[in-house]
């Protein structure tokens, strides 16, 4: 069984974009995933303080000192170090190399344009098919029985949202059509006690740096590129919908790695 951790992004009103991303592992890999993440904090926080207190969430990382509840532990650790940690994660997920290299992880994402009315719920439906179709290939590719899927999500306000979404979208056909392989509907789980959710984290963050502000910042995102779900030049893991790639005018990874497919297309107006 593959196993997609999922977090958002982008999701306040002025956002341009909303980013649903994560991670898929196989099971066998799940534990020592998360292994190597936990080994990051071990091995680069200070000597005294617990890793277990320090969640790898990207955006507390960069600016632990925004308004919260209650003070974030990340408060005692310089910008330099930080930084440093943060980019230790994202090289410690980008340079995994499974148990098995039949059965490797794959990183899944929708980014989608706020003009879109339905931006959320296009999302992940966008992304629980880009699992479900890596699941369906990897089962002809190897000749195999096709892997289970089950998401796994932080927990969220749109817990109720996704359940019910996932459940007609395993037994009718939406805008894409049927999830064949997943096991079950969603569920939710706390961040703070799962470095897999955490990575997703990541994964969710990096999209947003990249199509979230105002000046795209590609350097953390640059390294997870060859990571996302891919066969044949195309990078099927992750989609940007967005106007302007029917229009030719974005040429962002996704979008370029789709385009001489769609331009080899009949012209469906002749």
């Amino acid at each position: 069984m593959y196993l997609l951790f999922l977090d958002e992004s982008g999701t306040h009103d002025d956002s341009p974009v909303t980013i649903v991303a994560g991670i898929a592992v196989h099971e066998q890999d799940a534990w020592h995933l998360q292994r190597r993440l936990a080994g990051v904090l071990e091995s680069r926080l200070p000597k005294g303080l617990d890793p277990l207190d320090f969640e790898l969430h990207a955006a507390e990382i960069k600016s632990p000192y925004g308004p919260r509840r209650k003070p974030s532990p990340w408060e005692a650790i310089d910008y330099p170090k930080r930084m440093s940690i943060l980019d230790e994660a994202y090289h410690a997920l980008s340079t995994y190399v499974p148990q098995d290299p039949i059965l490797p992880p794959a990183l899944f994402g929708a980014v989608v344009d706020a003009a879109y009315a339905d931006k959320l719920e296009r999302a992940y439906e966008e992304v629980l098919h880009k699992f479900d179709e890596m699941l369906t290939r990897q089962g002809y590719l190897q000749g195999q029985p096709h892997q289970r899927g089950l998401a796994i999500h932080d927990k969220a306000v749109v817990e109720g949202d996704l359940q019910a979404w996932t459940a007609l979208w395993r037994r009718t056909a939406g805008r894409i059509g049927v999830l064949t392989h997943l096991a079950d509907v969603p569920v939710f789980a706390d961040s703070t006690a799962s470095r897999l959710i955490q990575a997703a984290d990541l994964v969710s963050w990096a999209l947003w740096r990249y199509y979230g502000l105002a000046k795209s910042e590609e350097n953390w995102v640059r390294r997870l590129w060859p990571d996302f779900d891919h066969d044949s030049g195309v990078m099927h893991g992750l989609i940007h919908v967005t106007r302007e790639f029917i229009t030719g005018r974005c040429m962002c990874p996704p979008c370029a790695s789709r385009r001489p497919a769609v331009l080899a297309e009949p012209d469906p107006s002749n």
